[in-house]
């Protein structure tokens, strides 16, 4: 086994999944390199999970499927033209992203900008949704990449042919006067696929006792975060939220103004990085005076004798029973899926398929068998943007796609597969497996960044190319600046969110996160209504 990995054939085509704040630079970076790349885009314009749709999601399943059917259901070869009065077939091709309408960004506007493509001058730290999606489109319309893209058109499947090329299942759905639409299927080969379709696709919803039998009966009262768009639908309403992440507290400060009660209900995890559970518990801390603080629930109780859901009740693990809830909202998170790649899912519970590679996701929490978050192990003719979190998406999404631009034109070498497969263990070794190995946080990041770009540069020597640079000193700046305004938007003390890699220690929270005055910086703005088509 030679030193770097050898691909069997050079990489000239390339299919890119996905147009949001991740595939649109990869397209950018992999054309430039001289690669022929087509985007593949469901929705009918680029801007990824930013893009606002008025429309909320179709109906749940308590609890979720298995991750390798979590996202969508793949179609393939149903040609023809179809009646779709309530835009049934629309949303099940492209259903709405997790975009609701008083959404912003909660790190610095400039942290998320493209190397050469600043924002104007004068933008504030947090901007509305449709300024991010806006920003994205710019950046599309600029770099001319709109011929390279198509969108309206869905990767139903994606298999490696005996010759080694990759074979996409394609379908595009087209819309005709009357409110028809047309479905198209087609086929396409490739050299390699990258993967950047985000972690916002397929919603986790747990396995509660219960939870199953009461959306069966009031399912107009049950919904998942993805769907979640306006706070006055809640007016006057007890509103249950289950999860304490950073979208179950801003939907919770949402709906301040206009529900009744808010409770939320969060599990405690002893398994995460010390400086995440200070953050999260320092944020429930600060709920407003409308929220009351839950234990984990235990069960939905039996509604057999109940009438209306006011009157169900619901059992926390700390022995409460509580009832008299309106409505319930699962912030609890999505799973990783991806449905067009079945032959890469292990569902627990099934058995594996003879001779299937080596899986990409078995409990939906996590991706395996990935080298940096990018390069499937086996095969990086496979790769992936988006998998990692807690960055400054759109500039990290940059480095990840000039890796692999420079890799894919043969400007830099990856190392051998022996050799990615011990990185990827010192990763395990270091985060623990589950969710948390994705984790960056702000050092994290960083240092990510700085053995991409030295990486690039040293590979750059060998090959004659251009030498790339790591972050500038204004991003650094306004990165430093992250953890401070991320505090006050919640009203807690800063010191410890960019503790977000390694260290697994339960922690206790200082009374002293209580006592903190909220600072100047503000994201979790309410919009001033506007109509919903903005400005390109």
């Amino acid at each position: 086994m030679g030193e770097y990995y050898q691909f069997k054939q050079p990489v000239k085509r390339v299919a890119i999944i996905g147009s949001g704040p991740g595939g649109v630079p990869a397209a950018r970076q992999l054309r430039d390199a001289g690669l022929d790349v087509t985007v593949f885009e469901r929705q009918d314009d680029v801007g990824g999970i930013w893009n606002w749709k008025e429309e909320t999601t179709g109906p749940l399943s308590v609890p979720t499927p298995p991750p390798s059917v979590g996202a969508f259901t793949p179609s393939w070869g149903q040609d023809g033209v179809y009646e779709d009065p309530n835009r049934s077939r629309r949303n099940l091709f492209n259903p709405p992203n997790p975009c609701y309408w008083n959404l912003t960004n909660n790190v610095p506007t400039k942290t998320l900008a493209f190397k050469d493509f600043p924002y104007p001058p004068d933008t504030p730290d947090c901007v509305p949704h449709w300024e991010l999606a806006n920003y994205v489109r710019r950046y599309w319309k600029h770099f001319n990449l709109a011929p390279i893209t198509r969108l309206n058109t869905r990767v139903e499947n994606v298999t490696k042919t005996s010759e080694g090329k990759w074979e996409l299942k394609l379908r595009t759905l087209e819309e005709l006067e009357g409110d028809r639409v047309r479905e198209t299927s087609y086929k396409d080969l490739f050299d390699a696929v990258l993967v950047a379709t985000g972690h916002y696709n397929a919603p986790l919803i747990p396995n509660v006792p219960g939870a199953g039998q009461w959306y069966g009966r009031w399912p107009e009262a049950f919904l998942h975060s993805q769907g979640y768009r306006r706070p006055e639908v809640y007016a006057g309403k007890t509103v249950l939220i289950i999860g304490a992440g950073t979208s179950g507290m801003d939907i919770a400060r949402d709906l301040t103004p206009h529900a009744s009660k808010i409770l939320v209900s969060a599990r405690v995890s002893n398994s995460a990085p010390s400086g995440y559970q200070a953050f999260r518990a320092a944020q429930r801390s600060r709920s407003t005076e409308k929220t009351e603080d839950l234990e984990e629930i235990r069960a939905f109780r039996s509604i057999e004798t109940v009438e209306t859901i006011e009157d169900a009740e619901i059992e926390l693990v700390d022995g409460r029973v509580i009832s008299g809830v309106d409505h319930i909202i699962f912030c609890t998170g999505y799973q990783y899926s991806y449905p067009f790649l079945p032959q890469f899912h292990r569902d627990p519970n099934s058995p594996q398929a003879p001779n299937s590679p080596e899986p990409l996701v078995e409990c939906g929490d996590q991706v395996l068998n990935l080298y940096r978050d990018v390069f499937y192990i086996p095969d990086p003719t496979l790769t992936f943007i988006g998998i990692s979190v807690n960055t400054s998406a759109f500039s990290f999404f940059e480095y990840q796609s000039i890796s692999i631009a420079r890799v894919f034109s043969g400007k830099a070498r990856l190392p051998n597969q022996e050799k990615q497969q011990d990185a990827l263990e010192k990763v395990i070794a270091k985060k623990g497996k589950g969710k948390f190995r994705h984790f960056m946080g702000q050092e994290g990041e960083r240092e990510y960044v700085r053995d991409t770009v030295a990486w690039i540069n040293s590979d750059a020597e060998w090959s004659g190319s251009e030498k790339i640079e790591g972050h500038s000193k204004e991003w650094l700046h306004e990165s430093d600046q992250i953890e401070i305004k991320i505090a006050a938007k919640y009203g807690v003390q800063p010191g410890g969110l960019a503790d977000l890699g390694g260290n697994a220690d339960p922690v206790t929270v200082p009374e002293s996160v209580n006592k903190v005055e909220v600072g100047p910086i503000e994201c979790g703005i309410q919009l001033t209504p506007k109509p919903i088509a903005a400005p390109a």
